[in-house]
């Protein structure tokens, strides 16, 4: 699922990787040039150092040839894109060289080799990593499922010029509220439902990623409660605008010629996604590991007091809506009789004495990193609740199911300005979704970095019961 998101709404992360790539094929191909000529790998201080200008100047005309947010297969796209930025990258190096005079330091025949060189090894790890992205689209790791609503015509347009081959979204399932017998209107084998049908069904059997709204003269008056409808799930909602004469604006895309505004959607996607989860992935073993004495004498006390089990397990709600089990040491008395829906609250006679500790100092919290590892959790997002909390205020709270559009936390912007505990008063938990959504809609790792840092004094100085 991870991988899914990180390309959820554009290709940015694999053309980085895809850039970078062929910058290190610019120094492969120098070292191979100058083994042709002097039999050795081991290349001179001058050619390194004129390898490494090479690739720089690839990698700023890169930045600035290629503007497109999607890796585009073929070898059109060879020639349009990386055969030129790679012979204007040539040219540039070779009058630089003019300019300060010392051309002469460099072998032609080791220049002309690394222009050839580097020219078909560009063209065949473009074929490679065509083949790579293909096969990540049909292995479904970064496809997109959606749901399309909208009016029988405009579904049937889309759904028939939208390229497979091309984008890694695929529309599962269609909404048409035209349509008065689904029998009767050729969808391209796209199954088809109607405005009254279970959504839940529909968005849970079908996996929906995303829900695309189409906007035309039929479905103006459907829009406004439609939105209002699905702002109520975590999926990402966008509405689609197939004959848009507006240039673009913030928050609109484009994709396979088709306008694109973003109503709600994750911004955890791409490399500062890729970055969150590789440093959640760093972080939490190394807090596993200096934390693991902890661990160790707290269970050892659970055990002395009230036996086994030491760590507590509990479905919980995580990204998407969809459910997971979350891990804690165990701070309460063993109640088979009690629900596993009961919030502790102050003074609850449940708690164990060591318990009291470990609630205190938020020690129970530690085995979630192990739910991080994983990739049920972050160490920083909305704290994930119990499922029939999340079914009872999904109906309760507005938006409440938009906190859901990222991986759940540890901790969290809600809890680092109090907001922590059972929510048994009047308007706490609308306190705290309306954070939980600040921190959805303002997220980046720096934002990470300050929840970071003020947690640990919260848990210092933060008296919690």
């Amino acid at each position: 699922m991870l991988i899914e998101k990180i390309f959820q709404r554009d290709d940015k992360f694999f053309l980085i990787i895809y850039r970078l790539f062929l910058a290190l094929i610019l120094y492969l191909s120098s070292s191979l040039s100058y083994f042709l000529r002097n039999k050795t790998w081991v290349l001179p201080e001058r050619y390194i150092e004129a390898t490494v200008i090479i690739s720089l100047i690839f990698i700023v005309l890169s930045l600035f040839k290629s503007k497109e947010n999607r890796f585009k297969r073929g070898i059109a796209q060879w020639f349009r894109v990386e055969l030129m930025v790679l012979t204007q990258t040539f040219i540039i190096a070779i009058m630089i060289t003019v300019m300060l005079k010392i051309s002469d330091n460099y072998s032609r025949l080791w220049l002309f080799s690394n222009i050839a060189i580097s020219y078909f090894l560009f063209l065949f790890f473009k074929v490679f990593f065509d083949y790579v992205y293909s096969q990540l689209i049909k292995s479904n790791l970064i496809q997109r499922n959606v749901l399309l609503i909208g009016d029988a015509i405009a579904c049937q347009n889309i759904i028939h010029n939208f390229p497979k081959k091309v984008s890694n979204s695929v529309i599962k399932c269609i909404i048409a509220i035209d349509q008065t017998d689904s029998k009767d209107l050729n969808f391209y084998g796209v199954p088809s439902f109607k405005l009254n049908d279970d959504y839940d069904y529909i968005l849970n059997h079908h996996y929906i990623g995303q829900i695309w709204i189409v906007s035309s003269e039929k479905t103006q008056s459907y829009i406004e409660n439609l939105i209002d409808k699905f702002l109520n799930y975590s999926v990402d909602c966008r509405l689609i605008l197939p004959e848009s004469k507006f240039k673009f604006v913030e928050g609109l895309d484009n994709e396979a010629g088709f306008d694109f505004y973003n109503v709600s959607f994750s911004p955890f996607y791409g490399t500062s996604f890729f970055i969150k989860n590789l440093l959640d992935k760093f972080l939490s073993l190394f807090f596993l590991l200096i934390t693991l004495p902890i661990i160790i004498f707290f269970s050892l006390c659970i055990l002395f007091e009230n036996g086994f089990p030491i760590f507590f397990k509990q479905k919980r709600t995580g990204w998407d809506g969809k459910s997971f089990n979350i891990f804690k040491l165990r701070s309460l008395y063993k109640h088979k009789s009690a629900s596993d829906s009961q919030q502790v609250t102050s003074g609850d006679k449940r708690v164990l004495k060591i318990g009291k500790i470990i609630r205190r100092l938020s020690v129970d919290e530690l085995p979630q990193f192990y739910n991080v590892i994983k990739g049920d959790m972050s160490i920083v997002g909305p704290r994930p609740h119990m499922l029939d909390h999340t079914k009872y205020y999904s109906k309760e709270v507005n938006n409440f199911m938009q906190r859901h559009k990222c991986l759940p936390g540890i901790t969290g912007w809600a809890q680092v300005h109090g907001a922590r505990g059972p929510t048994t008063e009047k308007g706490s938990m609308d306190k705290r979704v309306q954070h939980d959504l600040y921190y959805i809609k303002n997220w980046n790792l720096m934002l990470d970095f300050y929840i970071l840092i003020k947690t640990v004094f919260v848990v210092l100085f933060q008296k919690v019961d």
